[in-house]
C-alpha cells in the first residue's frame, strides 16, 4: 500500500520542468476553490427557510469531520511528502500531519452532507462543491503537499460524517441548532432585517 501510494505521488506531482500556467491553476485549485464551502453556506443562510436549516447541518457536519481528521492526524502523525523527502513542493505548507487531508475533507464532507438535504439548493451547491473537490484533491498532490491517500482519507471521513448526519438525531440537533442561531441572527441584525435588506 505504501508503495502504491507513492508511485501515485510521484506520478501526479509537478516535475521541476512543469509550467507556470500548470502551475498557477494548480494553486488557484489547491488554495482557493474551497472557499466555495464558506461563501455557499453564508448564501444559503440568508436564503433562509430550508436552505439556512441545510447551512446550519452542513457547518455541524464539518465540525464532526474536521474533529475527526484532527483526531486522526493526532494517532497517525503521517509526514507530508516534502518533509519525506520526495518529490517537488510547489506551495508553501507547515510540516503539520498529513492524513487525511483537511482540504479534501471540507471539500468532501460539504458535498456528501449537502447532497443529502431536502432543499433544491443545497443539494445543487453540494453537487457542485462534489465536481470541485476533485481538482482539489488534485492539485494539492500536484504541488507535492499531499499524499493520495490523504485525499482517500478525506474522502473516507466524508463518507462517515454524511451517513451520521443522515441520523434523526443529527437532523433534529441541526434544527434546535438553526433556531438558537436564527434568534441570535434577528437580534443583531434586527435593524436591516426590519428595512427588509435582509431574509427574517
Amino acid at each position: 500500500m505504501e508503495n502504491l501510494n507513492r508511485a501515485l505521488f510521484l506520478w501526479i506531482n509537478a516535475s521541476s520542468s512543469a509550467s507556470p500556467g500548470e502551475i498557477a491553476v494548480a494553486v488557484f485549485c489547491a488554495k482557493y476553490l474551497i472557499a466555495l464551502v464558506p461563501l455557499g453556506l453564508i448564501a444559503l443562510w440568508f436564503a433562509g427557510g430550508r436552505d439556512r436549516e441545510s447551512a446550519v447541518h452542513g457547518l455541524i457536519g464539518l465540525a464532526l469531520a474536521l474533529a475527526i481528521s484532527g483526531l486522526t492526524g493526532l494517532l497517525w502523525p503521517e509526514p507530508r511528502p516534502f518533509v519525506a523527502g520526495l518529490g517537488t513542493q510547489w506551495l508553501a505548507h507547515a510540516p503539520t500531519p498529513a492524513f487525511p487531508s483537511n482540504h479534501g475533507t471540507i471539500m468532501f464532507t460539504a458535498a456528501f452532507v449537502l447532497m443529502n438535504t431536502i432543499a433544491r439548493s443545497p443539494r445543487l451547491l453540494g453537487r457542485l462543491l462534489l465536481l470541485c473537490a476533485f481538482p482539489v484533491a488534485w492539485a494539492r498532490i500536484y504541488l507535492g503537499v499531499h499524499w493520495p491517500v490523504d485525499m482517500a482519507g478525506g474522502f473516507a471521513v466524508a463518507l462517515v460524517v454524511a451517513l451520521i448526519m443522515r441520523m434523526t438525531a443529527a437532523r433534529e440537533t441541526s434544527r434546535v441548532a438553526c433556531a438558537i442561531l436564527e434568534g441570535i441572527y434577528r437580534g443583531v441584525m434586527a435593524w436591516p432585517i426590519s428595512r427588509g435588506w435582509l431574509r427574517r
